[in-house]
């Protein structure tokens, strides 16, 4: 019981306000009642902002990926770029390299062909000479013949055949 009387005091005690307290409570109420308005309607577009900006944000996820495929599309092209590049300097050393050794050869075969050229020139006068001595010695072989020739007509109209013979036989030619 003594509950019910310690509830019934406070009760009337609250009861109890000044007409002025209540106006001022009233509108104490009232400005907060419009606050947490304001703040709800101020929730509800911030939820709604929010829910775009997941929106935007998800299409940016998408669009990010996209774009990091497309970057390392863009990095796998160029590293492919980078390694082809350097397979064309390797055979552009190779063909350098190539061109250079093609050159000293040429320039080998140059001098080589330039002596044998020489050689070949000597080796044609050498023959030159040779071939007048040997045009000399056929000269000199055909007037010695004509003059043998000569020589055993002039002999023959001296000596008879039967001296001739005799003398063939000497030397030991055998007639039939």
């Amino acid at each position: 019981m003594k509950k019910y009387i310690v509830a019934g005091l406070t009760l009337a005690m609250i009861s109890c306000v000044s007409s002025k307290r209540l106006k001022t409570a009233e509108s104490k109420y009232s400005l907060l009642e419009n606050k947490l308005e304001m703040a709800n309607q101020t929730i509800d577009s911030c939820k709604v902002q929010n829910a775009a900006l997941r929106v935007s944000l998800e299409s940016s996820k998408a669009e990010t990926q996209v774009a990091n495929q497309k970057i390392n599309a863009l990095q796998n092209d160029l590293l492919m770029k980078d390694e082809l590049i350097k397979a064309s300097e390797n055979n552009t050393a190779f063909v350098k390299e190539a061109n250079e050794d093609l050159n000293k050869r040429i320039t080998d075969l140059h001098n080589s062909n330039a002596v044998n050229a020489d050689i070949i020139k000597k080796m044609l006068e050498e023959l030159e000479v040779k071939n007048l001595k040997v045009l000399n010695l056929s000269l000199a072989l055909q007037k010695q013949d004509s003059l043998n020739i000569h020589l055993v007509k002039r002999t023959k109209q001296n000596i008879s055949d039967k001296k001739l013979k005799k003398s063939l036989e000497k030397l030991g030619f055998v007639f039939y």
